[in-house]
């Protein structure tokens, strides 16, 4: 990956431990790979920060922000998109899970 990836996908996450991890999974087994993954956990009560925090020391595309309170929604999408770097921006669900040719089509 480039110091600025061609696509940022931001995913705002609160209480996603049941669906995050095969999200992440599947936007990490993208055949495009130039591209940073921005999760802003909001405050979770579940165990959302320990798997995007495991998946992050996994793969240096995952950029993770942990909100210290919940800032509510409207803030954290918003947070999301101001740290992104690339040249495109695409927004992702904490409990999607994408095709792998999806960023290349």
């Amino acid at each position: 990956m480039s110091s600025t990836p061609k696509i940022s996908i931001g995913m705002p996450a609160y209480n996603s431990a049941a669906t995050i991890g095969a999200s992440i999974e599947s936007l990490l087994g993208q055949s495009f790979e130039d591209f940073e993954l921005i999760i802003s956990d909001n405050a979770s009560t579940d165990s959302t920060r320990d798997i995007v925090e495991g998946l992050a020391q996994q793969d240096r595309r995952i950029r993770c922000m942990c909100q210290p309170e919940n800032i509510g929604a409207n803030r954290n999408y918003s947070s999301v998109a101001r740290a992104a770097r690339g040249e495109f921006f695409k927004w992702a669900s904490s409990s999607d899970w994408c095709a792998p040719t999806l960023l290349a089509k």
